[in-house]
Formats: C-alpha cells, structure tokens, sequence
C-alpha cells in the first residue's frame, strides 16, 4: 500500500497536526525522534543534542504527601525511618518495643490490682504488700531499667515461678468464687509454693546480684554530693540492704503459707493475727 500525504488543509502550520507539533515539548519530541530513528538534532530541555540513544530516564520527584507514594517512611539501610508528629521534622527511627518493656507494663498492671484484690478478699495485707513491691522493683527497677541483665537465667527463673505460682493462685480465687472448687486446684494452690517460693527467691536474688556491677559502673539512680538537696544516695548499696531484707521477710511469707497449708489441706485451727 502507498503512502498517502495527509489530505490539505490538515497539515501545515495553521492545521491542527501543525498546531499538535508546536505544543510538543521536549519530551514528545524524543520520543518521536526514537520512534522513527532519528534522534540527530533533538535537543533536550537540560542539555545539548542526544544522538543514537533514547534519554537516561529520570524519577519523578514525588513529595511525601503525593498519592502513590505508600508509607511516608523512607527505607534507610533496610530500616524504617518516620516522621514523628510534634517534633522538629527530623527523621525518627520507630521500632518494634522489647519483649520486656511490654512484660514490665503487664506486670505492672496487675500487680496494682493485686493491691486492691487484697482489700476485696480476706487475706493478709503484710503477705501481700511485700509480695506486690518486691514484683515491681523486680521489673521495673531491675529487669526494666538494667538491659544488660534481661538475658540472665535467673531472670527467666523468677519469671516462670511467678507465672506458675499466679495461675494457680487465681485459678483457685476464680473456682471458689463459683463454689467449684476441684480438688486438684486446691491441692496445687497450697503445695506448689513449697517448691516455687525458694526458687523464686533464689532468682530474683542472682538477678539482683547480676546487676550490681553495672550499678557500680553507671552510678544509676544515685544521687552524689555535693548537691542542692544536699542528701546522697547510693543504688548500688541499697541493692544489698534489699537483697539482706529477704533474710527476715521470706519467712514471714513462707511460714504464713505453711500455716494455710494445714489449715486448709488439713483441717487444722490456727489461731492467726490479723496483718
């Protein structure tokens, strides 16, 4: 088939494919240039006349708003980095929070109930009191705030006797609150803690005891003098002093036990002081 020119009047100047060729900008022009083959004498917008090769491409430069765009983070080094509402626009680093931190806040949580609990069930405040304070400073002004020690044994000793020694206390406290209380239950509640307690103990003690010499070393949550408040305090001895304090109140809780135990299990009557 031949070649037909375009009939008059639709080529020219004052045509409308004369008026199309003159509003082409550079990159139309490129592109048609590379399509026919004939590049020679097309020059670009930036620069001077390409020859034999199409244009290096080039990105749009999107702005972080622009649709498209996914998440406004930017991959630096295989991480993600965002932008923080309220700050100085500078990039911020977001990630995922430790294991620990979310433990210490679980913990916490129910720890500050457990006070509350004791008002609500007849139990022994002191028993209680000293059980609730030693688990918070255990996590949050140990295992919380010394990252070094949260890989210790120790650790993950005195947290699974404490997850053991909880789910059988309040799985006793939630059967006796329905008058079904099985047998097994009960037996657990007041026989478990014969062996857990003393490792408890022991694993919050080797915790304590793994922290003092970064204690040492960082001078944590001392206060040194000379000082305005003119007052010094010394975390790393007041690590010890608590440590010592086991010594006269693990009993008291361990004997208390002991007493329920034969109460209970045993149909002993004791006669109890009220704490």
């Amino acid at each position: 088939m031949e070649d037909r020119p375009p009939p008059p009047g639709l080529s020219g100047p004052g045509s409308p494919m004369g008026r199309r060729e003159e509003r082409a900008g550079p990159c139309e022009q490129l592109a048609a240039a590379a399509a026919s083959g004939k590049t020679d004498g097309v020059r670009d917008s930036a620069g001077p006349a390409v020859s034999g090769r199409a244009p290096p491409r080039r990105e749009p430069l999107l702005p972080p708003c622009a649709p498209g765009r996914g998440n406004h983070g930017v991959q630096r080094g295989g991480r993600r980095w965002k932008r923080r509402g309220g700050g100085e626009g500078e990039g911020q680093e977001t990630e995922a929070r430790r294991p620990g931190h979310s433990l210490a806040h679980l913990l916490q949580r129910r720890h500050d109930r457990g006070v509350v609990h004791c008002a609500v069930v007849r139990t022994s405040v002191l028993v209680t009191g000293v059980q609730v304070s030693s688990r918070i400073f255990m996590v949050w002004f140990i295992a919380h705030s010394i990252k070094q020690i949260q890989n210790e044994e120790s650790v993950i000793l005195f947290l699974v006797v404490w997850t053991v020694t909880e789910i059988t206390r309040y799985s006793f406290y939630t059967f006796n609150l329905l008058n079904h209380l099985p047998y097994f239950i009960k037996w657990a509640r007041y026989n478990f803690f014969i062996i857990l307690y003393p490792a408890g103990v022991a694993g919050e003690l080797l915790t304590i005891y793994a922290a003092l010499p970064y204690v040492k070393k960082t001078g944590m949550f001392s206060l040194r003098l000379p000082n305005k408040y003119n007052v010094s305090f010394d975390y790393y001895y007041f690590l010890i002093i608590v440590m010592f304090s086991y010594v006269p109140l693990f009993p008291q809780l361990y004997f208390h036990m002991l007493r329920q135990r034969r109460r209970v299990l045993h149909g002993e009557v004791i006669v109890e002081k009220d704490d």
